[in-house]
């Protein structure tokens, strides 16, 4: 799998992914997305700040550009390191006591009707999206006994 595939992958989980009180209590997930989303505004902000400020303090020094060249490089890939991560934890399979709870949840979705496609073996992803129907369909009582 390609490397944009995946970025690609990593944001659509964290758009899908539930800021729950108590799914931040199991998962890494809240944590991850809310830093991921917090350095996509404001590393960009430092690698321009790093620049404009080299060429302020130090402007005919190579080695103060180079390092403020590093330094802007480094704030930009940081949130491309979360969103790698979030990708590879989107296709990553359940383990089996989240694939039993899973398997519970889709459970109490089909009594209510919902149309379910069949997962064999779940990804955190496929957790993400029964996660949403399971807010939306069940209510309150739902995370209630979770």
């Amino acid at each position: 799998m390609g490397f944009f595939s995946l970025l690609k992958k990593g944001q659509k989980y964290a758009d899908s992914w539930l800021s729950h009180p108590k799914l931040a209590a199991i998962f890494p997930e809240s944590r991850v997305i809310k830093a991921t989303k917090f350095s996509q505004k404001l590393m960009p902000f430092i690698a321009v700040f790093s620049i404009v400020w080299q060429q302020i303090c130090a402007k005919h020094n190579d080695v103060a550009f180079s390092l403020a060249i590093l330094t802007a490089l480094f704030a930009l890939c940081i949130p491309f390191q979360g969103l790698y991560w979030l990708g590879k934890r989107a296709q990553t399979p359940l383990p089996a006591q989240s694939a039993v709870k899973f398997a519970q949840i889709s459970q109490q979705l089909a009594q209510k009707q919902v149309a379910l496609p069949p997962i064999e073996k779940p990804t955190y992803q496929d957790l993400a999206e029964l996660l949403q129907k399971a807010d939306q369909h069940l209510g309150r009582e739902f995370w209630d006994e979770l």
